[in-house]
C-alpha cells in the first residue's frame, strides 16, 4: 500500500500541474482580449477617419469646388470622392436606422386576414 506521504506528494504535483495549466489559459485569454481590444480600437479609428475625410470633402463641395478639382487637390480620384460621400450617407442612414431599430420589429407577423384581400396575397396587391 502507498504511503501517505507518497499520495500527498502525487496530489501536490497534480495540483501544481493544474495550476500551471490554468495560469497558461489565463495568460492566453488576456492576450486574446488585448488583441481584440486593439482590433476594435483600430476599426473605430478607421471608421472615424473615413467619416472625417467625407466631411472634409463635403465641406469643399459646399464651397462650390468641382469634384474634379477636389480630386486633383487631394490627389485622389473622383471615384474616391464618391465613395467618401456615399460612406457619409451610409453613416447617416445607419444612425437613422438605429433610432427606430428597437421601436418596431422588421417584417412583423401578418395574420391571414391581413395578408389576403379578395383572394390575392397582399404583396401581389401592392405591386406597381
Amino acid at each position: 500500500m502507498a504511503r501517505t506521504s507518497d499520495r500527498t506528494s502525487a496530489r501536490n504535483r497534480a495540483r501544481q500541474a493544474l495550476a500551471e495549466k490554468q495560469k497558461a489559459r489565463r495568460e492566453r485569454d488576456e492576450r486574446m482580449e488585448a488583441a481584440a481590444t486593439r482590433y476594435f480600437a483600430a476599426a473605430d479609428a478607421i471608421e472615424s477617419a473615413r467619416r472625417d475625410a467625407g466631411q472634409a470633402i463635403q465641406a469643399l463641395i459646399d464651397e462650390g469646388e468641382p469634384r474634379a478639382e477636389i480630386a486633383e487637390l487631394l490627389g485622389i480620384t473622383t471615384r474616391d470622392i464618391k465613395a467618401a460621400l456615399d460612406a457619409l450617407t451610409d453613416d447617416d442612414q445607419d444612425d437613422d436606422d438605429s433610432d427606430t431599430e428597437h421601436d418596431e420589429p422588421l417584417g412583423g407577423e401578418v395574420s391571414a386576414s391581413d395578408s389576403e384581400h379578395d383572394g390575392h396575397r397582399s404583396d401581389e396587391a401592392h405591386v406597381a
